[in-house]
């Protein structure tokens, strides 16, 4: 076992060793009762949530389980709440501990529909359309004028197990590419448009800045395989048949390209234990990248575009278009339409408390959680809301964005600019965020099915292939010419077939067939 692997497993263990203490310690509550636990008093509805710990919570305003939006929450909602943060690179993970070890929250969430199915699938989440029906008010008007939502909350019993609103096109956008043109404009070189020119780009800002790294970025494997149509974890019609993308040949291909730019001292060599990609952002906010393979935007990436400018007032940042390849030109990572997925636990107590929640949230709670304060942190003109210092909102505000879980936000592109306060710098990121929303929306991302089939087989192949494939993709492109793209794809192929990938594919299309009139 690799020493990172092992330093996950000792935090696990951890984690659910506190957690057992905990229930120890109040008379071996389960984590539906977690709202109990942390000050719920008296016969007040109870119910307790996870959110994502992604470290945005300043000191001076908690932390994620207890700062002004909790309060205010349990305030105007008049349900007791409890958050339950998992570390968002460890979300998965740490959920099945708390799961394994009867600490799960009431209420489970994830972007992730295939981890919900493997929930329900595991019987570890329950059916809502019962109570949707007997609690709901204001979700359940919802669902009624969004009804091609339903078919993404249906599971393979014909019944729901999460709620979820409407992704706005500012969360269906999810990966984007950005560029210095101000370097660029130094070497006398354009934008990239094929694969072959964004190498000679980069070779170029080896050659002339030496010190940097020409491509660094968080979702750059996961953007190699999307400018080669072939995630590794999503299925694909291959003339009129379901194929697993980490199977295919484009796939390789996208290998191929990953390993060509590390042999050419494109990349970061150490990005492969880069595991929560600070180095890879600390080499393109202080000025030492000029590629940067991330996200459209978002209020973090316009914090690190923020930093750039800080750090480098004469960097001009651009965003960057999705470049063609031999398998031909697509866009980067889109979301489904769904936006965030909530599960109900099987072990909730209080199953009203739980829709009554989440009416509130969809109904009036979301708006504040996303945009603050009336005259603290945003004014209001007709339909537009106008932030007033991007500062105290990103301190304030941006981190209890997600406590949002259901939204109903209708935005376009120069919307963007409206809602950006009046200063420079602020203008000038959001010129940049909605050309940076249009630029990623621009190219068509390759899904050919809506939504991912969910079922035992491929959920217990997956859990075992997705470690495989990054191993074997780590000594493809790490260790030399003795390993390469076709031995790395053949490689996956042949642990494909061992665990048992035919008849998953034999799976999958019976559930294409029978699904596809739906889609």
């Amino acid at each position: 076992m690799k020493p990172t692997h092992k330093g996950r497993l000792l935090f696990l263990i951890m984690l659910a060793a506190a957690m057992m203490l905990s229930a120890c310690s109040n008379g071996g509550a389960k984590g539906t009762n977690a709202a109990t636990q942390n000050g719920g008093t008296g016969d007040s509805m109870k119910v307790s949530i996870s959110m994502f710990d992604r470290g945005q919570v300043s000191s001076d305003e908690g932390t994620y389980e207890d700062n002004r939006w909790v309060k205010w929450i349990r305030e105007q909602s008049g349900i007791d709440v409890t958050i339950v943060p998992v570390p968002r690179n460890e979300s998965q993970n740490t959920l099945n501990v708390m799961i394994a070890s009867n600490q799960a929250p009431d209420l489970i969430w994830e972007f992730d529909r295939a981890y919900i199915g493997k929930l329900v699938s595991q019987g570890v989440v329950q059916p809502v359309d019962e109570y949707i029906e007997q609690y709901s008010t204001s979700y359940k008007k919802y669902l009624e004028e969004n009804p091609e939502l339903k078919a993404h909350l249906t599971f393979d019993d014909g019944k729901m197990y999460a709620v979820a609103t409407k992704r706005p096109i500012t969360a269906v956008a999810n990966h984007g590419m950005w560029i210095r043109q101000d370097w660029l404009d130094e070497i006398g070189m354009e934008k990239p448009q094929t694969v072959d020119e964004l190498i000679q780009v980069a070779q170029a800002f080896e050659e002339r800045y030496p010190d940097s790294t020409p491509i660094v970025g968080p979702n750059a494997v996961d953007i190699y395989g999307a400018l080669n149509a072939a995630m590794n974890f999503q299925w694909y019609l291959e003339d009129g048949q379901m194929k697993y993308g980490a199977t295919l040949d484009r796939f390789r291909d996208a290998i191929a390209l990953e390993k060509e730019l590390f042999d050419l001292g494109l990349v970061d060599k150490e990005y492969f234990t880069d595991s929560n990609n600070q180095r890879a952002n600390q080499l393109w906010t202080t000025g030492r990248a000029g590629i940067w393979m991330s996200q459209w935007s978002s209020g973090q990436v316009e914090l690190m575009l923020k930093d750039l400018l800080a750090n480098v007032p004469d960097a001009n940042p651009v965003p960057l278009e999705s470049v063609e390849t031999v398998n031909g030109k697509y866009g980067l990572y889109q979301e489904a339409i769904p936006h965030i997925f909530v599960a109900f636990n099987k072990e909730m107590k209080d199953p009203e408390a739980a829709v009554k929640y989440l009416d509130w949230i969809v109904d009036q709670g979301w708006f504040t959680l996303m945009n603050g304060e009336e005259g603290v942190h945003y004014t209001k003109s007709g339909d537009t809301v106008k932030r007033l210092d991007s500062d105290k909102y990103n301190k304030e505000v941006l981190y209890a964005n997600e406590y949002a879980v259901l939204r109903q936000i209708d935005v376009k592109p120069e919307d963007l600019i409206k809602q950006a306060a009046d200063d420079e710098l602020s203008q000038r990121l959001a010129l940049l965020s909605a050309e940076a929303l249009e630029t990623a929306l621009k190219n068509e991302f390759r899904r050919d099915i809506p939504y991912q089939p969910n079922f035992d087989e491929i959920n217990e192949i997956r859990s075992t292939l997705d470690t495989f494939i990054r191993e074997t993709r780590a000594t493809t492109v790490t260790q030399g010419e003795k390993y390469t793209a076709d031995w790395a794809i053949e490689e996956i192929r042949k642990e494909w077939n061992r665990l048992g990938g035919p008849e998953a594919e034999q799976a999958a299309q019976q559930w294409y067939e029978d699904n596809k009139a739906n889609f």
